[in-house]
């Protein structure tokens, strides 16, 4: 019985400390003020499920640029731009876009569509920083977009 206690014990430790390196992430996340490459990279592998939630901004970024969202040589830690979220949000979601997103995808169309969805204010500058706040609301807002088919 004893045994059977110290198993189950050791399970649940176990379990909390594997969601708490997500949990943990996501916690930086929010509290960041300029959110980075390898944070971005890093929701979008995790919610496409590229990588697992104990995988390192290193990693997601290499992801992503295995699948072209991201160039080679991208840092990890470098602040990310509101079109480039913009560009990796609508190629995570799988959104399809207007005539010129189409024809020409790339992080300046992307926000475009973004914006013209509504998602992203109209007044907003492509090359502005973004929090973590506002990267878990743009990841938030285009995951149910395709969903609904929109």
């Amino acid at each position: 019985m004893k045994k059977y206690t110290a198993f189950l014990l050791a399970a649940a430790l176990f379990t909390f400390a594997a969601g708490a390196q997500s949990s943990e992430k996501m916690t930086e996340l929010i509290n960041t003020d300029k959110a980075t490459y390898g944070q971005a990279a890093y929701l979008s592998a995790v919610f496409s499920g590229a990588l697992d939630e104990d995988a390192g901004y290193e990693q997601a970024v290499q992801k992503l640029v295995e699948q072209k969202m991201l160039k080679e040589g991208t840092d990890p830690s470098a602040a990310i731009t509101l079109s480039e979220l913009s560009y990796i949000c609508t190629k995570t979601a799988g959104m399809k876009g207007g005539l010129f997103y189409t024809l020409f995808p790339g992080p300046r169309y992307a926000l475009r569509e973004l914006k013209a969805k509504g998602i992203i204010p109209e007044n907003k500058d492509p090359s502005s920083k973004v929090t973590g706040r506002e990267m878990i609301a743009v990841f938030n807002e285009t995951a149910p977009q395709e969903e609904q088919g929109e």
